[in-house]
């Protein structure tokens, strides 16, 4: 090597990112393919679709792939030329990665690093709706600010803290001379100053995977609870005739997953909002432009027969009505008091008399499915029956059946019965299923590729600091020899490796884990919903993995320091 050129070099090295490249593109495209209808399986499973699948092979995949791989050969390649024509062979080969001056850390940058962090944290877990720093003109920009600003503070802690900590245990010196200590310490202030890039970018990748799969996944277990919150009632159909309800009871009757537990009707009546628009609490922006109005009566019945949870009306005088909000209790809490200033009046077609009310209360949950009717406001039995002389009703059925989330082919009887499309959505039907499906499909689809990118990252992120220790291990190996020759046994230097390896997987983990909590904390706070399970299940795999590569980590590294070869 000694002898060759520097252009030669760089031909070796080109040929040998080369030979590795197809090796690997080779062995994945051979993999991916006897895996493919594993993984199809899946995706079907998670989507809850029944097709079958099979093994694939796609010419487009392979050539992406390999034009993926044509970049990173041409990068690598050229940066290894770079290295090559920068340095002269005796340094390459000399190359040692131990600090000349081990840094003693700064417990001042340490302290802001550890401000800036939890600032960020404090904006991240606040409300948007609330919070100043996240208003719609500059949300954008205070994302990336708390992105870049825990970015900023991890590489703070890790670049000062962890060296002004390791640098007071070597002060220590009752700590420092006890046992193995002064080895492990020793290590760690000549090693870690180079790593704090290299960790925090670790500390970002994990918190960023651990978000990602804990985001998704609670959506995934949230899908029922999602549908239902929109789609009370399992079937609702408009204008129905007596014939099409016969043959909705036939399908019910035939069906063998399902069962019918009530039939209901109701008389819904749109009203148009023509009060003047306030620019400043725009009815048209808060949905409030039009109602479905419906009786105090009629809403009684129908939320009795949803259950203890829907509460009861017990009175409301003519000029005052109920709004039933399509929108999550979170946006509702926030928009109540515009809404029930009041009050409103409502115009309805073929009727050329304008009615009064005024909203007393808001309510969280629907009575209706809200993709046929949203909005409802209900109003005073009096002043229903005087509309309902003059106008035209919407007339409502509903059915509830009995495992409405298993009702495929319930579904597809039902939307040809009252001539509806094969599509998810339709003006003459409102189906739980079709929309617990439609869910189910968009969140098994994302829950997928976001298993995927957890999956790169897991192995990304434990394979980046295992070869960077294995690396390290290399230079190690001369110095560990003289401890063996010293008298060390391989346990004990098994023990010394365990201690200097440890810190390394451990600290990335930690911040990781820390960040995506606060993330998951933001997420549970602005949608309201229960998170908590699947960032458990997320965080305990992810922490396994890591667990499995620090201990081949720490016996590979033990091997290839005490080996004689």
């Amino acid at each position: 090597m000694l002898g060759l050129r520097k252009g030669q070099i760089g031909r070796i090295i080109f040929y040998e990112n080369l030979m590795m490249h197809v090796m690997a593109v080779v062995s994945g495209i051979l993999i991916g393919i006897f895996f493919s209808k594993f993984f199809s399986m899946l995706l079907f499973r998670i989507m809850d679709l029944s097709i079958p699948s099979g093994f694939t092979f796609s010419w487009s995949a392979i050539g992406s792939t390999i034009f993926v791989f044509g970049i990173i050969l041409i990068v690598t390649s050229a940066n290894s030329y770079w290295i090559v024509y920068r340095h002269n062979m005796i340094e390459l080969f000399k190359a040692d990665v131990r600090e000349k001056n081990p840094a003693k850390g700064s417990l001042t940058l340490s302290i802001i690093g550890v401000l800036l962090i939890g600032f960020c944290y404090f904006l991240a877990t606040r409300s948007v709706e609330n919070s100043m720093f996240w208003s719609s003109n500059t949300f954008f920009w205070s994302m990336l600010f708390v992105l870049f600003g825990v970015i900023l503070g991890t590489w703070l802690l890790l670049r000062f803290l962890f060296p002004y900590v390791v640098y007071k245990l070597f002060l220590r010196k009752s700590f420092f001379y006890r046992g193995t200590n002064i080895l492990t310490v020793t290590w760690l202030r000549y090693r870690m100053k180079k790593t704090a890039g290299t960790l925090t970018m670790i500390a970002v990748l994990s918190a960023t995977t651990l978000t990602i799969i804990g985001t998704l996944s609670s959506f995934y277990t949230n899908i029922i609870s999602f549908a239902e919150s929109s789609n009370p009632n399992s079937y609702q159909t408009s204008w129905s005739t007596q014939t099409e309800r016969n043959e909705i009871y036939a399908a019910i009757r035939d069906s063998k997953t399902n069962a019918l537990i009530y039939h209901e009707e109701a008389d819904v009546y749109t009203a148009e909002v023509i009060d003047e628009v306030d620019e400043s609490n725009s009815y048209l922006e808060q949905g409030m432009a039009r109602f479905s109005v419906i009786s105090m009566s009629d809403y009684n019945r129908l939320a009795q027969k949803l259950g203890d949870n829907w509460k009861q009306i017990k009175k409301l005088d003519r000029d005052q009505a109920i709004f039933i909000s399509p929108t999550d209790a979170f946006e509702n809490s926030n928009r109540k008091y515009a809404w029930m200033k009041g009050p409103y009046k409502l115009a309805f077609k073929n009727n050329s008399r304008h009615y009064k009310v005024k909203i007393m209360d808001v309510y969280d949950h629907t009575i209706f499915n809200t993709d046929m009717v949203s909005s409802v406001l209900v109003v005073n039995d009096a002043l229903y029956k005087e509309v309902a002389q003059k106008t035209m009703p919407n007339h409502i059925d509903i059915f509830q059946i009995t495992n409405e989330d298993k009702a495929e082919a319930l579904d597809q009887k039902i939307k040809n019965v009252v001539g509806g499309s094969n599509y998810w959505w339709n003006k003459n039907m409102s189906s739980f299923y079709s929309n617990y499906h439609m869910l189910s499909t968009l969140f098994g689809v994302l829950l997928y590729i976001g298993m995927f990118m957890g999956i790169v990252f897991f192995a990304a992120t434990g394979s980046i600091i295992y070869f960077k220790q294995i690396t390290e291990a290399v230079d190690e190996k001369p110095r560990f020899a003289v401890l063996q020759k010293m008298g060390m046994s391989e346990k004990e230097v098994r023990r010394v490796v365990a201690k200097q390896v440890l810190p390394v997987f451990l600290i990335p983990l930690i911040l990781g884990i820390s960040h995506s909590i606060a993330a998951m904390i933001g997420l549970t706070v602005n949608l309201m919903y229960s998170v908590g399970v699947p960032v458990m299940i997320s965080t305990t795999v992810y922490t396994l993995f890591f667990i499995v590569y620090y201990l081949v980590c720490v016996s590979t590294y033990t091997k290839m320091v005490t080996n004689e070869d």
